[in-house]
């Protein structure tokens, strides 16, 4: 790909160094495919003034420069041609030109991922001689305002070309181009490790209103924008006050004061915020496309709903970049991975959010978390991905009735006596499993909302859950961690996603009291573990993860200010897998000095465990956590002298 590169930039310099200045973007170079059934924009640079002509397919154009050498027209729509064309513009000669359908491929690593690089796509290369299937890699590149043009150049896909592209855009491609029987063309923009706020363009911020802060803080770091030049124009007239200052300090031998910091200026990289749209987006802009398919998120799974406005305002740049506002956009819920020692509620969060991306129009997510590898992020199954993507495509791009490209997806749950009953949509082929066994990875709970396994039965487009634990259960989750791979599926094959009956509001707890409150420990750790108390997070090791000192001498306690009275009846906390935690009691306090025991609970050992303690209405300012013992035995490699919580949290539940 890079000697193609090579080449077609020496082609370009001999053709700009002819008689006629016409200058085209490299997404305009030999073995192109253009899109069918729309109309077709052709632009580029020639001398002020120059008339243009371009031709193709019996269709002849002409248009002048204008004055800043720029100049475009648009061809009439046209069908899918097989047959190679010539795509004349001025004295430009284009060969090897079909018309088909063109994807954009873009992402992170697991769009980047090259067909060579894992052992099932690697064995696909020697059998990817496809004529009319024709790829392009955008290379990595980056710059702060956009760009007309980037070198790249297409290929028609042979194993000598597709050996380095992307295995999700070859298998997506090939399949449309199998199924449709036309000419595709694959355009890769990708690179592993980006978030999604680079592929993102400063009008696409400013089309979410939820972004609003966070469209103004790009807009005042951005050079070029009126915003910057606001806040560096501000900072020009304070240095120049400053100055005066200073001079006049000087004089009186007085002190003079520090110089005014300079506002924030990115600089351009992979992580900023529009580089990537700039340099690897726009300069393909307006060329005519089918869709996009997009496989990202890795790097931004820890914000939650946060992402849903991000992926609004990545859809709003692209589709008015491209002049196509229902431009079809599919995409790939990211696969269970272990994330460290990160909560592991917080990929499933994530999961939601994604989801909630469907509300978007013309929109369809491939759910993997059945061909997930929980040890590496770059699952293999590259070529099911992009089936499952290509499902979206046929249904809903190419109108194919007989194409699902839906699992099933949480539609509703009713509580039936012991049992509670959930419901699907997209389950109108009927639910399984997909290896025969029990259904996996079903929890429930009651009105503390701790969850406990359950017993799931399929029942019609239903699944019904139990638990001798929760005679009276209030909620159901569903592979609700990083981690987890269930087998609940439709009988088309396809996975459910995961859901949460109660998240993000949970209509029977009401808001955590507790989150974020400070705290007081009788007996502060010294190495790191004194946060994390009531941070949200019930993640096991610092800093999220709240611990004692290793003093002997017990009891001991910590005592979270709730900064106000408030009604509380519900308390719930947890011990990690580490350490020797054994008995904690739980006390309650208006004015800080008088502490009433509300409730107790014995922690087993090497254990991570969520309890809660309920009782009746109180009225309390203070909770005292008090560590009344501990296990004679090690956890974790830990002194049993440490007293380990997870997380507190306080509610008046209903």
């Amino acid at each position: 790909m890079r000697l193609l590169i090579s080449a077609f930039l020496i082609l370009s310099a001999c053709v700009s160094n002819g008689y006629a200045a016409v200058r085209m973007p490299s997404i305009f170079s030999d073995h192109m495919v253009l899109q069918r059934d729309k109309p077709v924009p052709i632009w580029g640079q020639a001398n002020p003034g120059e008339e243009v002509t371009v031709e193709f397919a019996n269709q002849k154009k002409t248009t002048l420069a204008n004055a800043a050498g720029q100049w475009n027209l648009t061809l009439d729509p046209m069908p899918a041609i097989a047959e190679p064309q010539l795509l004349k513009i001025g004295s430009v000669s284009i060969q090897d030109v079909l018309v088909g359908d063109v994807w954009l491929a873009s992402g992170q690593s697991n769009m980047e991922w090259e067909m060579q690089m894992k052992p099932d796509s690697k064995a696909d290369i020697p059998n990817a001689t496809h004529p009319n299937l024709r790829i392009i890699e955008i290379p990595k590149t980056v710059a702060l305002t956009p760009q007309d043009d980037v070198p790249a150049v297409w290929s028609p896909c042979t194993p000598e070309s597709v050996a380095s592209f992307s295995a999700v855009g070859y298998y997506f491609g090939l399949k449309l181009h199998s199924e449709l029987n036309v000419p595709v063309g694959i355009i890769q923009s990708a690179w592993g490790g980006t978030r999604i706020e680079p592929w993102t363009s400063e009008a696409g911020f400013d089309e979410v209103s939820e972004l609003k802060e966070f469209a103004a803080d790009v807009q005042a770091k951005l050079p070029g924008s009126a915003a910057y030049r606001r806040k560096q124009e501000e900072h020009l007239a304070a240095v120049e006050t400053w100055s005066k200052t200073a001079r006049s300090a000087l004089e009186n031998e007085q002190a003079v004061p520090a110089l005014p910091a300079q506002p924030a200026t990115f600089t351009a990289g992979a992580g900023t915020p529009t580089a990537l749209y700039n340099a690897m987006i726009h300069p393909l802009v307006p060329f005519a496309i089918r869709g996009a398919i997009w496989y990202q998120g890795e790097s931004n799974h820890n914000e939650g709903f946060v992402y849903t406005d991000k992926k609004k305002a990545l859809l709003a740049s692209w589709r008015t970049a491209f002049q196509q506002p229902e431009l079809p956009f599919y995409f790939v819920q990211i696969a269970p991975f272990q994330y460290g020692e990160e909560d592991p509620e917080i990929l499933p969060q994530f999961w939601q959010a994604q989801r909630e991306c469907l509300r978007i129009p013309h929109t369809g997510m491939a759910v993997i978390s059945d061909i997930g590898e929980v040890p590496d992020i770059h699952p293999a199954h590259k070529k099911e991905v992009a089936r499952r993507l290509s499902l979206w495509a046929l249904a809903k791009t190419y109108g194919r009735s007989d194409v699902d490209p839906s699992g099933p997806l949480f539609a509703s749950h009713a509580i039936e006596g012991n049992a509670i009953r959930v419901k699907f949509d997209n389950a109108s082929t009927g639910l399984a499993t997909r290896d025969g066994k029990p259904l996996t990875h079903f929890e429930i709970a009651g009105r503390d909302g701790l969850f406990r396994e359950g017993t799931a039965t399929i029942e019609g487009d239903s699944v019904i859950v139990t638990s001798s634990k929760f005679p009276q259960p209030r909620r159901v989750r569903f592979a609700w961690s990083k981690t987890a791979i269930p087998n609940l599926m439709d009988k088309d094959g396809l996975p459910a996603t995961a859901f949460h009956t109660h998240w993000p509001v949970d209509p029977d707890l009401g808001p955590n009291l507790a989150r974020d409150c400070k705290w007081i420990s009788s007996d502060k750790n010294v190495w790191a573990w004194d946060m994390g108390l009531t941070d949200g997070s019930w993640a096991t090791r610092a800093p999220h993860c709240f611990a004692t000192s290793n003093a002997d001498a017990f009891p001991k306690h910590v005592t979270i200010d709730l900064k106000q009275s408030q009604t509380l009846n519900l308390i719930r906390l947890g011990t990690p897998e580490i350490g020797s935690t054994k008995t904690v009691a739980i006390s309650l306090s208006n004015d800080g000095q008088n502490f009433k025991e509300v409730g107790r609970h014995v922690f087993p050992l090497g254990k991570s465990e969520q309890t809660s303690v309920e009782f009746p209405d109180v009225e309390a300012r203070h909770i005292r956590l008090t560590y009344l013992d501990h296990h004679q035995q090690e956890a974790g490699g830990f002194s049993n002298t440490f007293a380990f919580t997870t997380e507190v949290e306080a509610y008046r539940a209903k």
